[in-house]
């Protein structure tokens, strides 16, 4: 059974974000040793996060925004509730992106707890929210009021309609012009980016990374690295893409430590959880910039 990758499959708009959020709260059971820990009140929200959305997305209004991989998903969980975690057990490729989904997700919120516990006036922006719970989980668990989301209006619209069902409210939708007005007035100082960068160009993400750094207090963003440039994927950078990122920010020295911290982390949770995928070092892998 493989249900994340198949050229020959028509994919949806919705379909990553749907399997990100479905296969998490099997992954993050399946994983719970390798990953930062989450509470049971978030693992409680996440489940209930997923009965929600797919309550939502089953609608004819959003179902035809699901492609064949989604429709997989949406039909079978309907079916029964273990699919998702059958999925994470059996499927080809399943296990290892969602992998990635519950690195992320358990690294999100360990670095925004830690925010919280040292800053009463935190405020958050989700830049790439997707179908993730990350946001409105943390949102609800702290009683945060300035939560704020940024995707593209069919995501944020599904993506609302769940957390109010689920949590009673939801955070803000805005855009990205607007999270930057926001955060030179210092109505925004945190943001997590988590999955989003890499779909936009170079030059785009270096962009961001820039205006992120000069203007957001705290910071979580995800990028990849590949400096083989035969196996390098689209948006990748390279050593010397990364150098020149570094030399055109100020706290480069601060940001390089955090990187290194970070990624190393990241490598060893993932090599420790699949010693067999050790393919991965060689072609696009994920690096963590945060402060």
């Amino acid at each position: 059974m493989n249900i994340m990758e198949n050229n020959k499959e028509k994919f949806g708009l919705m379909d990553i974000p749907l399997s990100c959020s479905m296969f998490l709260e099997p992954a993050l059971k399946k994983y719970s040793l390798h990953v930062a820990p989450v509470s049971k009140e978030l693992k409680k929200y996440i489940h209930e996060w997923n009965l929600a959305l797919i309550d939502i997305v089953k609608s004819s209004k959003y179902k035809v925004h699901l492609g064949d991989m989604g429709n997989k998903i949406l039909s079978n969980t309907l079916k029964s509730e273990t699919f998702p975690s059958k999925c994470v057990e059996h499927a080809a490729n399943v296990p290892l992106h969602s992998l990635h989904y519950a690195i992320r997700f358990s690294e999100s919120v360990n670095f925004l707890q830690k925010k919280i516990k040292t800053d009463s006036d935190i405020k958050f922006v989700d830049l790439g929210c997707g179908f993730s719970p990350f946001a409105p989980a943390m949102q609800c668990e702290y009683n945060l009021e300035d939560v704020y989301c940024i995707d593209v209006p069919l995501i944020a619209d599904v993506y609302m309609s769940v957390a109010e069902k689920v949590g009673g409210r939801a955070p803000q939708s805005i855009s990205w012009s607007k999270a930057k007005d926001m955060a030179s007035n210092g109505d925004l100082n945190t943001i997590v980016a988590m999955g989003v960068l890499p779909y936009m160009e170079i030059e785009e993400q270096v962009s961001r990374l820039k205006f992120i750094n000069s203007k957001f207090q705290n910071f979580l963003v995800e990028i990849k690295y590949n400096n083989n440039g035969e196996s390098a994927g689209k948006n990748v950078f390279d050593l010397k893409r990364l150098q020149k990122l570094k030399m055109d920010v100020e706290n480069t020295q601060t940001l390089e430590t955090a990187l290194i911290q970070n990624s190393l982390r990241y490598l060893h949770k993932f090599m420790c959880a699949m010693p067999g995928k050790r393919y991965f070092l060689a072609n696009d892998r994920s690096l963590f910039l945060s402060r």
